[in-house]
């Protein structure tokens, strides 16, 4: 059982290895005049972010997307670019609301998990065109009072939504975490679905499990206190966080010490585990793969001294997740085959 128990050990509990986003959301300081052009002052309060990948290989896609996200105590605004060099060729025709005809042309859904409880979301949906489809899961009798604007250019057409809170049943404030996703639906030349935080293929767009993070306001020590929220749902992929990087620096070093802290409670607990064994093989080959760990936990924390950029903060916490997923498989079955010699 030991050896069955330290060889568990090596493999990570990860049912996928997606990045999990996360998104300060600064609060607006005046409300976005919605013209579709996302050209008011305000928006450069919000991180530009792209990188969209490809709904089945998760590849880059091109032509790309791009977002904006702000708050207020009223409603949550999305600013969305979406670049497009065969524009001569779009259909611009406008479809009744809620009709799904809206997907087959060119369109980008907003998701909305407004209490991060993965259970109760919603689907807003925007043509070119100007068109909305809005939905409570996959149900479309949700109306979500929403505005819209959309503007056509020469080869890009961008878009201003505008989602009342009231209708998402929440309340903003500072710190709130809201589960979200961006996705785009591109039916020129060839048809190509992409979206912003990766899903699972299986079940299409709509997966709130894996939705990227807002964090209304959030501030470096905010998000570096959330590691177990944005973790819901037992995600092991790395936290990354777009701002700018002084912030994100901050911001790593806080997760950084969460997991650090985590770390250190989950060799405690071997160690404790240690000490009850009689096996005295067992207890000698626990002390050295406890004593592994700790080797293995000082590297990582002098790594974490230096700079954390994106780069260096994702190789962290890859590793730090996969000590932890060992750790967690060594004392949980520890504590089996301790509980299996009671009886």
């Amino acid at each position: 059982m030991l050896v069955s128990m330290l060889a568990l050990g090596q493999v990570a509990l990860a049912a996928d290895s997606f990045p999990i986003n996360v998104y300060p959301c600064p609060r607006a300081d005046s409300a976005p005049v919605l013209d579709g052009e996302l050209d008011d002052a305000v928006w450069q309060q919000a991180p530009l972010v792209s990188g969209f990948t490809l709904y089945e290989s998760g590849e880059l896609t091109s032509p790309q997307t791009a977002c904006r996200l702000l708050w207020d105590d009223r409603y949550l605004y999305l600013g969305a670019r979406c670049e497009e060099p065969l524009m001569e060729q779009v259909n611009l025709t406008r479809t009744a609301h809620d009709e799904h005809a809206l997907f087959r042309g060119e369109a980008v859904e907003f998701f909305i998990d407004p209490d991060h409880n993965h259970a109760r979301y919603y689907q807003l949906a925007f043509s070119i065109a100007g068109s909305l489809y809005d939905g409570e899961g996959m149900s479309t009798t949700w109306d979500s009072r929403a505005q819209v604007k959309t503007f056509v250019g020469p080869d890009f057409w961008s878009a201003e939504i505008a989602v009342p809170w009231e209708t998402l049943k929440s309340r903003p404030q500072a710190g709130k975490v809201v589960g979200f996703n961006v996705s785009r639906d591109r039916n020129v030349g060839e048809q190509l679905c992409s979206s912003w935080a990766r899903v699972d293929t299986a079940l299409g767009f709509h997966d709130p499990e894996r939705f990227a993070h807002l964090v209304l306001s959030g501030t470096p020590e905010m998000i570096g206190k959330l590691s177990g929220e944005l973790r819901k749902g037992e995600r092991t992929g790395a936290i990354t966080v777009f701002s700018a990087e002084g912030f994100a620096q901050t911001t790593y070093a806080q997760l950084a010490a969460a997991e650090f802290a985590e770390v250190e409670g989950l060799l405690a607990d071997l160690d404790r585990e240690r000490l009850k064994e009689k096996d005295p093989a067992a207890v000698e080959e626990i002390g050295r793969r406890v004593g592994d760990f700790r080797a293995r936990l000082t590297d990582m924390k002098a790594a974490a001294e230096g700079p954390l950029d994106a780069a260096a903060w994702t190789e962290l916490d890859l590793s730090l997740q996969d000590l932890t997923a060992a750790l967690r498989t060594i004392v949980g079955e520890s504590r089996l085959k301790a509980l299996l010699e009671r009886i």
